[in-house]
């Protein structure tokens, strides 16, 4: 589950030519005649609600074909390849990362727009890329797959995996930045450029990844058609690989660092994402052990919440879990934190013998490129420990 970036900087983009799809959320603020950040914030959530019939339905009649499945999904109305990654560095240090391409429809035109982050337990940085592939700046192919947008790339040596990702807030000028500001001194007679650099150095920050695997891709719901209301015919079609081996560098903090860990993919195509009785959803992605994963989400409403969890194996077993069996309970420690985002859950599926208290480990891992939303580290203790991720949308919407 991901969300899509529907608004920000509208101003700019107007200016040069409507080039993102935040255009999305203009126009429907222009037509509802909202007024107030936090309905603004509800009608962007709502257009993935939209159903008007124009694009097509996910069905169990349409099967996930590989290595097809890999490639855009144009006759829906918007899809996401995506990424997240528990790294370590060689000291010691963990750190979390997300990348996440989108392509939504509008008309009979396809916006591209792609978020990514990187933190700490302490620290949060984000950045984002938007365009079309009629403008030169995004192009996808496959077989090998490769998606490009901007001077943010995925590149493979097969059909998906292995790859090599590459993106940041300044991919390609924080070498020169640093060369820059090594010259000398920064002093109040250095030349501009170079206290440019030196501004550069400690704020940007840049992903560079090598991504492999054995494992298969595991099909969510049933055959890869997953349900996301309990009584509406609302559906996507969702593959995970959560088995990814990771090496590569990443900098942070004004510094390069090697890093090594686990990373998780997940792509998913629908039409229609959530009900008019829907509000957001919580996903998670928990890493049990080393040989076990577990993927959970909940739609939550107004009338009845909808769950569905998974557990993968490395040897490519998966076993879903069906709405029933999932206990789940947010909690907010409002003393200490004045975030609408819940700071820990409960989580419950005694079928399987899971217990757990899933605890937010950074707060600021806040993506607010258009509709806003939580994506970021967790931990777990309980009848099992570990790290993972959640996602949570829709709470700023009240």
């Amino acid at each position: 589950m991901i969300i899509f970036s529907l608004k920000r900087h509208l101003k700019y983009h107007l200016k040069h030519c409507l080039k993102p799809l935040f255009i999305l959320v203009a126009t429907a603020i222009l037509v509802t005649g909202c007024s107030g950040e936090a309905e603004k914030k509800r009608q962007s959530l709502k257009l993935l609600a939209d159903a008007d019939g124009q694009f097509a339905n996910a069905s169990l009649d349409k099967p996930i074909i590989f290595p097809q499945a890999h490639a855009p999904k144009k006759a829906y109305r918007q899809e996401w390849w995506y990424l997240t990654a528990m790294l370590t560095t060689e000291d010691g240090q963990s750190l979390a990362s997300q990348w996440t391409l989108f392509r939504r429809a509008v008309g009979d035109k396809h916006w591209y727009f792609a978020h990514a982050a990187l933190a700490d337990a302490n620290n949060h940085s984000a950045a984002y890329r938007n365009g079309r592939e009629e403008l030169g700046n995004v192009n996808i192919t496959t077989e090998p797959f490769n998606a490009t947008i901007d001077d943010w790339r995925w590149q493979s040596t097969s059909n998906l995996l292995p790859a090599s990702l590459v993106y940041g807030s300044a991919v390609g000028s924080i070498n020169s930045a640093i060369d820059a500001s090594e010259l000398g001194e920064v002093t109040n007679d250095a030349p501009h450029d170079a206290t440019k650099a030196v501004v550069a150095k400690q704020s940007n920050w840049q992903v560079e990844l090598k991504l492999a695997t054995t494992a298969k891709y595991f099909l969510q719901g049933d055959n890869g058609f997953s349900i996301k209301h309990p009584n509406l015919n609302i559906a996507s079609h969702y593959y995970s690989q959560p088995f990814i081996d990771v090496t590569g560098k990443v900098y942070w903090q004004g510094k390069w660092h090697k890093v090594t860990g686990t990373a998780w993919f997940d792509r998913e195509w629908a039409s229609q994402m959530l009900g008019q009785d829907q509000q957001g959803w919580d996903w998670f992605s928990l890493r049990l052990n080393e040989n076990t994963a577990l993927m959970l989400f909940r739609v939550r409403s107004d009338q009845k919440n909808y769950f569905y969890a998974s557990i993968m194996s490395r040897n490519g077993e998966i076993r879903s879990i069906a709405s029933s069996d999932i206990n789940l309970i947010s909690h907010h420690n409002n003393t200490t934190s004045d975030s609408p985002y819940p700071q820990s859950f409960s989580l419950a599926i005694s079928k399987e013998d899971i217990n757990l208290k899933v605890e937010v480990i950074n707060e600021q891992q806040i993506m607010r490129f258009g509709i806003e939303y939580f994506e970021g580290m967790v931990r777990f203790s309980g009848s099992h420990q570990g790290e993972g991720f959640v996602e949570m949308t829709g709470y700023s919407d009240k």
